[in-house]
Parts: structure tokens; sequence; C-alpha cells
């Protein structure tokens, strides 16, 4: 009898809600002792202070590069690139480099040719604007001043 009374008040017991927060407790006490030691593991065997930091990823994906190829071989910049596909200027180059292209300014400034620079010229001086010259050609202003300056 006295057994069965101590296996009912067991049971009892362990139904209430006080001791199901105990036992939660306890859990909890257990699993940060777990994650304490971890953390202990991570801190040791993570980089010293004076180890030069990773490199961040600057690759994209084989889609994406096809994509930004063929949008700059239709005329886009590096920066309207970065911008479009949410990268860094750095990373649209890098990536073109990987893919062939030559980037230098001699390269890109070809695109304007000695005709169009003197026609250019030849507007400029019978009073065409710089911005007019601009949108006429498709190139930057600075390109425009480029082509002006230089006889």
């Amino acid at each position: 009898m006295f057994s069965d009374l101590a296996e009912l008040f067991a049971i009892s017991i362990a139904n209430s809600p006080s001791v199901g927060l105990l036992r939660n407790y306890c859990q909890q006490a257990r699993r940060t002792a777990e994650l304490a030691e971890l953390l202990g593991a991570a801190r040791d065997s993570t980089r010293s202070p004076g180890d030069r930091p990773l490199p961040r990823q600057n690759t994209l994906h084989r889609s994406v590069v096809k994509l930004l190829i063929e949008e700059y071989e239709a005329g886009a910049s590096t920066s309207e690139l970065a911008k479009r596909f949410n990268v860094r200027r750095n990373t649209v180059r890098d990536t073109l480099r990987r893919a062939g292209f030559d980037l230098t300014a001699k390269a890109k400034r070809a695109a304007f040719s000695e005709k169009q620079k003197a026609e250019a010229r030849r507007l400029f001086a019978s009073g065409t604007t710089r911005r007019e010259l601009t949108e006429l050609y498709g190139v930057s202003e600075s390109t425009i001043r480029r082509a002006l300056r230089t006889p």
C-alpha cells in the first residue's frame, strides 16, 4: 500500500507544472554547458589576430557570368553591370578578365574612332554642346572632353 501511495505521489509530482519547469531548467543548463564547451573549443581553433583576413568570394554562378558577358558585349559598362547584378565593380572586371576581355583604358577608348573624334571636334566648334555630343555618340562626357582636348 505504501509503495502504491508513493508511486501515486511520484506520478502526481511528475505531472505538476513546477516539476516540468524544473526539468526544462535542468535541460537548459546542460545545453548551456555543452554550448559553452563548444564555444571554448571554437575559440581555441580560430585564427590569431595577426593572421591575414580570408579573401571574400568574388566569383559568380555560370549563368550569371553568361548574362554578364552578353550584356557587356551589348555595350553595358562595368559600373552598370555591377549595379544590375548587385556586386562590386571589381568583381565584374575580374569576371570579364577571366572570360578573356581586355579591359584596359586603351581598348575601351578605341571604340571612339579618330574619325568620330574629328567629327565631334567639328560639331563642337560649330556650337554643339558636350551633352548633345554624349547623346549623339553614346559615350560619357569625359570621353567627349578627351576627344575635344586631343588635336
